[in-house]
């Protein structure tokens, strides 16, 4: 399932930012192999539970980190470029806390009392949520009969 959250998370920034590049690999992220800006994006599974007789709701937790590019000022002075966290908060509040990705269709629901944004470092920008989504139950593939034989006396 993770691979759906992180799709679904991987529309969710590219509908905020669409010029921003959009990283999901844990080994570059920490390699720091990577030319900002860029966004780096992880979801991890917290719990699974029964909705109903056909489906189970989901529930996981997203990381976003925004790094920011490093600018040369007239002086030689580096400063970054900040990201602004806005575009995201702006099309999650018209959504209200809820989104449908567009590669897979996975509609999610954010817990917008677990949204956090850290920018404390001067590279980055964190923002971390919790949020759920219901998925089916696989059913098995059962063989239809096309064809009934009727015995007559």
């Amino acid at each position: 399932m993770e691979n759906r959250e992180l799709l679904c998370i991987f529309d969710l920034i590219n509908e905020a930012y669409p010029s921003l590049d959009i990283l999901d690999s844990l080994d570059v992220w920490l390699s720091g192999e990577f030319e900002p800006p860029v966004a780096f994006i992880q979801t991890q599974g917290v719990s699974e539970r029964g909705n109903t007789l056909t489906s189970y709701k989901i529930i996981s937790d997203a990381g976003i980190v925004l790094h920011h590019r490093k600018k040369k000022l007239v002086g030689g002075q580096e400063v970054y470029e900040l990201i602004s966290t806005e575009p995201l908060r702006q099309l999650l509040r018209l959504e209200r806390y809820s989104y449908r990705g567009k590669i897979d269709g996975l509609y999610i629901n954010i817990d917008n009392t677990s949204f956090r944004i850290r920018s404390d470092r001067k590279d980055r920008t964190e923002i971390t949520f919790r949020f759920e989504y219901i998925a089916a139950i696989p059913r098995p593939v059962v063989e239809k009969i096309n064809h009934f034989e009727i015995e007559e006396d």
